[in-house]
């Protein structure tokens, strides 16, 4: 028995080294860590990380915190400030600048070499890119997301990056606040979650490995980054909108009834916390806007605290809103500076452990991925596919449009033929606006085709029942 988990080990120290050999070139001297100048001279020497798992990163260190460091990397011709916590670093070498006349040693530069995409390449990890853009629960949808996926496990990608850039929006199209809440949509959310951790295992007979790259996940779309453990921000990154939780069975009445009805509610995003591997009290404090918690940074990880701080290395992440000496202020809110529930930002994401890294565009994620020397860009049908289905949904709305104008206008009159074509042409029209309801059930079940007034599949089942038995009663 211990041989065997000594055995396993062994392997498992060897996998890292053997991966970090693939992606990383070796460490050169400080001499050879010289960077060139046109005539060949060497200007300075770079800075090095080097990381706890085995990465090596070069470039420059722009500033340095008790907990992170500002690194300047480059990627290709790309120079990117990127922030790295030290409790991740094992070391980190400095170079110093040098006034050296000869040459710099021909050592190849690991940044240099990054900037070209290896394509075409069948032994490069394959990458495949599905953009969820839209209205969450509208364009951001079952549909949509299987087609696309439909089409990813056709090509077979080692790497689904998935990008969440969710429209956060009222019904009549204007731009929502972060303290704009709809906890709600959990139950879209639900319908999301099993289509990545369990249909692809078993559609595809295997996992790729799952990273959610967040620019906005807003309202029910924040619970989908955390079922997966590799998570990043882009620097203008929003995840929450879902704090409204108690204000839906509201704030007045028998105290235990209204936590049972909250535990129940927050039951399954607390699931889905656990399955990524973060602390449930991230959740319940985007949730509740009378939970309190603070955190503080302890060997470079967040502690949490279910409290207000008590000194100045503690931060507040909510207070109890609850509480009129709490509640946020109109002009706290406009600077997007409310405390009532959390809303994560890159850098409050990062500092708790939900987000791994900050990066602005798809090069400084595969970077941040391993992935960037070497990796081929798959050409999938994402986009066009994602496309469709809203022309799809803004073509059925149109259809249903003309229909119902078309309904108003026939007239039931005449002699028995001619009434009892015009019934029967009314359930024709009456029975094509079912078919397109149905076909996007997903989304007007929801009331979030842009429609007014239109019958339910239900309701109009219920029309097509009148006519005919006004029919029936009708005499030649």
């Amino acid at each position: 028995m211990g041989s065997a988990r000594a055995r396993g080990w062994v392997v498992s120290v060897l996998s890292v080294v053997v991966a970090a050999a693939a992606v990383l070139s070796p460490l050169p001297s400080r001499e050879a860590r010289a960077e060139m100048t046109q005539d060949g001279t060497v200007a300075r020497t770079k800075d090095v990380l080097i990381f706890k798992d085995g990465r090596i990163v070069e470039g420059r260190v722009l500033e340095e915190t008790a907990t992170e460091i500002r690194f300047e990397v480059k990627v290709g011709s790309i120079a990117a400030p990127t922030v790295y916590r030290k409790a991740d670093i094992l070391e980190v070498q400095r170079g110093a600048a040098t006034d050296v006349s000869s040459p710099a040693p021909n050592v190849r530069d690991e940044r240099r070499d990054a900037s070209p995409r290896v394509t075409g390449d069948p032994g490069a990890p394959g990458v495949y890119v599905m953009e969820m853009t839209g209205r969450f629960g509208r364009d951001i949808s079952v549909t949509p997301i299987r087609n696309v996926l439909d089409d990813a496990r056709q090509h077979k990608p080692d790497v689904l990056i998935v990008v969440l850039d969710n429209a956060w929006q009222y019904g009549d199209g204007s731009d929502a606040p972060d303290d704009a809440a709809a906890f709600g949509q959990i139950f879209l959310a639900e319908d999301i979650e099993p289509i990545f951790t369990q249909e692809i295992p078993q559609k595809w007979g295997y996992t790729p490995r799952i990273v959610i790259w967040v620019k906005k996940a807003m309202g029910g779309a924040c619970f989908l980054p955390f079922n997966f453990s590799e998570v990043y921000f882009h620097p203008d990154g929003k995840m929450g909108g879902i704090g409204n939780l108690i204000y839906q069975y509201g704030t007045t009445g028998d105290e235990m009834v209204r936590e049972k009805l909250f535990s129940a509610g927050m039951g399954h995003a607390r699931g889905m916390a656990n399955h990524g591997g973060y602390d449930p009290r991230i959740v319940t404090a985007m949730a509740r806007a009378d939970y309190v918690l603070s955190y503080r940074m302890v060997g470079g990880r967040a502690e949490l605290l279910e409290r207000l701080p008590e000194g100045p290395n503690e931060f507040l992440l909510t207070n109890d809103g609850t509480k009129d000496e709490f509640k946020d202020t109109i002009q706290a809110l406009a600077r997007g500076e409310g405390k009532n529930t959390l809303t994560l930002n890159a850098k409050v994401a990062r500092d708790l452990g939900v987000s791994k890294g900050t990066v602005s565009n798809l090069d400084e994620l595969l970077f941040e991925l391993q992935l960037h020397r070497r990796h081929n860009l798959i050409d999938g049908r994402a986009k066009q596919l994602w496309e469709r289905w809203g022309r799809d949904i803004t073509e059925g709305e149109r259809e249903i449009r003309r229909l119902l104008e078309e309904f108003g206008r026939i007239q039931v009159q005449g002699d028995y033929s001619q009434r009892s074509a015009a019934r029967a042409q009314q359930i024709r029209t009456l029975q094509r606006i079912q078919q397109i309801l149905k076909r996007f059930e997903e989304v007007a079940s929801l009331g979030l085709m842009r429609l007014d007034n239109v019958p339910s599949p239900q309701q109009i089942d219920v029309m097509i029942e009148q006519i005919r038995q006004e029919q029936m009663k009708d005499r030649r």
